[in-house]
């Protein structure tokens, strides 16, 4: 377990390609996110979207460009709408974005010191290139590192990381019939965590 080392760090600044929305895709009840609430920049003097991270559970930290003088950067908080959480994951293998996600799968170490997440399939049969992502949180809904975290498919470690609150890896050209995802974390002491995992499509 947690063989593979995949660093996911979102603090750092990377330009981006705003992507569209993807529509629903489902499969035995199981979604794919709609993206409904994503990192947006308001500011019209700052509208070029830059990178987001997960801030809260319920919120996202954005950081938007000004396009008519480079290098100057400025911050604004996109709150999640309802049920959704916020989950970090890859947009595509460079760009490492948080997004709030209205389908996901949660899970706790109330009852094992190495907790891991049910397991689902996603999409309806085709192919489709898929981005999977995991965020653990504390009690009061902030991110929290954990000592390990991966992500398996069809049993397989895809991605793992360590010291980190999260993990994503992308899957190009995945079909149901490839299996399905799972994730789980490892927690020192007693500290109570929670994880969201999600899917989102890939650029």
């Amino acid at each position: 377990m947690f063989v593979k080392l995949c660093i996911f760090f979102l603090v750092a600044i990377t330009t981006m390609v705003v992507g569209v929305p993807l529509e629903e895709s489902t499969k035995n009840g199981t979604l794919i996110s709609k993206r409904a609430t994503q990192p947006v920049c308001n500011d019209h003097n700052y509208s070029e979207l830059v990178n987001s991270w997960c801030s809260t559970k319920s919120s996202m930290t954005v950081i938007c460009a000004n396009k008519d003088l480079p290098g100057t950067f400025t911050s604004e908080t996109v709150q999640c709408n309802g049920a959704e959480v916020c989950v970090d994951y890859f947009l595509s293998e460079n760009l490492a974005q948080a997004q709030c996600a209205d389908s996901y799968m949660k899970w706790d170490n109330k009852d094992s010191k190495i907790p891991c997440s049910s397991a689902a399939s996603y999409g309806g049969g085709t192919k489709i290139d898929i981005s999977v992502g995991a965020t653990t949180y504390d009690v009061d809904g902030n991110p929290i590192q954990v000592s390990q975290f991966a992500i398996y498919l069809d049993n397989q470690e895809i991605a793992t990381t360590s010291n980190l609150r999260n993990v994503s890896a992308i899957v190009r050209g995945y079909n149901n019939e490839d299996g399905d995802f799972e994730s789980c974390f490892a927690v020192s002491g007693t500290t109570r965590v929670t994880g969201y995992f999600a899917a989102f499509g890939a650029e």
